[in-house]
């Protein structure tokens, strides 16, 4: 983010877009004035991530750790470790050399870590804000789909495109908001070996227009 922008609204010339927020939080992390901010200009996006923060003790992640991210090879070591952890052997033999490559520089910045053996990640729950971030990762997860598990439960791909009217979007809002909810209570009380992809995304192609 260009260092005006951080100034600006570091010194509240403006109130920025959302999306500004956010990409801000990735910067920064997510500290008690930064909350503070988000709650008082986008009270509901403030509130969940109050609530991701401090009801299920989710780590909101910022500066290199965040940038690592943004690699695939890296983003799937950082979601093996800290989903029960791995080993250097597994990395080696499933993302080849590039991977231990990527692997010894998540060791240097302490993204990830290795103890008795096994490779777990700083943040044992964490969750990005920055929503260019949050796209990049879900097109990983698309790279790294593995289609000789569809038919297994659980795996999917699944595609809606159609057109709603304002009670159909104000409905369709309510359950993306309650799924993730549960989402949250299944991932939080279910923890186990198996390594789960899960991504999704809701856009409008176009929006309050009638023909």
């Amino acid at each position: 983010m260009p260092y005006p922008t951080l100034r600006r609204v570091y010194q509240q010339e403006n109130v920025p877009t959302l999306e500004t927020v956010l990409a801000l939080l990735n910067v920064i992390a997510a500290n008690e004035a930064a909350m503070s901010f988000l709650n008082k200009h986008f009270s509901d996006i403030g509130a969940w991530v109050g609530k991701m923060v401090h009801s299920y003790d989710v780590s909101i992640t910022s500066g290199d750790f965040n940038e690592e991210l943004r690699d695939r090879i890296s983003f799937a070591i950082i979601t093996l470790a800290s989903s029960g952890g791995t080993t250097m052997d597994i990395v080696g033999r499933k993302f080849g050399e590039y991977g231990l490559v990527k692997l010894k520089r998540l060791l240097e910045i302490e993204a990830v870590y290795e103890q008795d053996g096994i490779l777990r990640c700083r943040y044992e729950n964490f969750s990005v804000l920055d929503p260019r971030l949050i796209l990049e990762q879900i097109k990983h997860t698309v790279d790294l789909f593995d289609m000789t598990q569809l038919g297994d439960p659980a795996v999917c791909a699944q595609l809606h495109t159609d057109g709603l009217d304002s009670q159909g979007v104000s409905e369709l809002h309510k359950r993306i908001m309650e799924f993730e909810e549960d989402l949250r209570q299944i991932f939080n009380r279910h923890r186990g070996p198996q390594v789960v992809m899960l991504s999704y995304i809701s856009s409008f192609l176009q929006k309050g227009t009638t023909l």
